[in-house]
């Protein structure tokens, strides 16, 4: 019996889509596969322990670069920027630590580049920017620090819980630590309404009460200031976290020996202890 017109067309649409499901999966067409449950695992554990095992990091992001290397998937790409950023935090050479950030800048643009509201690729070329702000001079850091604030309000907008409120917390620092007009654009206020909303959303987050810590204080709200300040000092730290903890325990035991309390304890970290 011959096969009908209908029969042939439908037997040639179950075939594409057939096709379809087998595209490779660093292929351009799989922009929605890449980041699997597996898959991000694997880039959270790389993450997670990237002060304490570098070789681990530095496999995955060569893993993620291959992965994504023709992939249209802003996300996955975003979180190979993600990863980049960590291992430039990793560098002492200045000049070389740039470079990296840099990079990480690079990769969140071609992230953003398919995909503009990508808040992965917005908030993490944010900080690098504001990496390279520090190690910058004074100029070029206002220029990039403006852009960064841009950034992130886009990502406030767009999901202000991304990376436990960080664009929050970051726009809290930046508008607390900056001059005001009609030098720049600092403002307590501001920086205040940002913390407050972080805390608000993640109220165990220790980088968020560090710098909330810091602004109560230099506002003048000493007991408040001392009680965010001896939250960071006591919570309990991974040793993964260390590294990155360290610059907010110090903000954290300034503030607390400011309050001229003589029971105020300026020890190691207390570490978690699995």
């Amino acid at each position: 019996m011959k096969e009908s017109s209908s029969a042939r067309k439908l037997t040639i649409v179950f075939a594409y889509f057939f096709c379809l499901l087998w595209v490779p999966i660093n292929s351009a067409q799989s922009s929605s596969t890449l980041l699997t449950s597996e898959n991000k695992q694997r880039i959270e554990w790389a993450a997670w322990r990237y002060a304490v095992d570098t070789p681990l990091l530095l496999e995955t992001i060569q893993w993620l670069r291959v992965l994504t290397q023709e992939s249209k998937d802003s996300e996955a790409i975003a979180e190979l920027s993600r990863l980049e950023y960590m291992r430039a935090q990793l560098e002492v050479n200045k000049q070389r630590r740039i470079e990296l950030f840099e990079s990480c800048i690079a990769i969140a643009d071609r992230a953003l580049a398919l995909n503009a509201n990508d808040v992965r690729g917005l908030f993490w070329k944010a900080v690098a920017m504001g990496k390279i702000a520090e190690d910058s001079g004074m100029l070029n850091a206002l220029r990039l620090i403006r852009s960064m604030e841009e950034l992130l309000l886009k990502v406030v907008m767009l999901d202000e819980t991304y990376e436990n409120a960080g664009a929050h917390r970051a726009l809290g620092r930046i508008y607390h630590l900056l001059p005001g007009f009609p030098i720049s654009f600092g403002s307590n206020q501001k920086a205040l309404i940002h913390l407050q909303r972080a805390y608000e959303l993640f109220p165990k987050d220790v980088i968020t009460r560090a710098f909330y810590a810091d602004l109560l204080y230099d506002q003048g709200q000493k007991k408040e200031a001392r009680h965010h300040a001896d939250f960071v000092m006591s919570a309990p730290i991974h040793q993964e976290d260390e590294l990155e903890y360290a610059e907010y325990v110090k903000i954290a035991r300034n503030v607390a020996s400011k309050t001229n309390d003589r029971t105020v304890k300026l020890g190691n970290f207390i570490r978690f202890q699995e």
